[in-house]
């Protein structure tokens, strides 16, 4: 099944890439260096879509295929709100690389990366 919102769906894809990967090397600053950044990862995955509040089966057909990928993607949302609630927004790349939750985080979107590129 094609989707309605293939440039959207790519976003998606990026963020999964970035929160999949190892943590980078940071900047002197603390911050993530790659394009797009852990900040925009957590940006198009959670703020742009409405999934840390409704089911992402909703989004069959417009940013995912199949209720596969809606459970994936709820998976790895609710472990990037999770870190988020702990870190907070502002807190340092460095902090949320560092969560306790993290190697949840990079597991799922591993996981959820895998289902939605098959």
């Amino acid at each position: 099944m094609d989707v309605a919102w293939p440039e959207r769906r790519e976003d998606v894809l990026a963020a999964l890439r970035v929160l999949a990967a190892e943590p980078p090397v940071l900047d002197g600053a603390g911050r993530d260096t790659r394009w797009p950044d852990l900040t925009n990862a957590v940006h198009w995955l959670v703020d742009d879509t409405p999934w840390d509040l409704v089911d992402p089966v909703k989004s069959i057909g417009t940013i995912l295929r199949d209720s596969r990928e809606g459970d994936a993607i709820r998976e790895v949302v609710a472990a990037v709100v999770t870190v988020s609630e702990r870190q907070g927004p502002m807190s340092s790349d460095a902090a949320w690389f560092g969560d306790r939750g993290w190697s949840d985080v990079r597991r799922l979107a591993t996981e959820a990366l895998t289902c939605l590129t098959r």
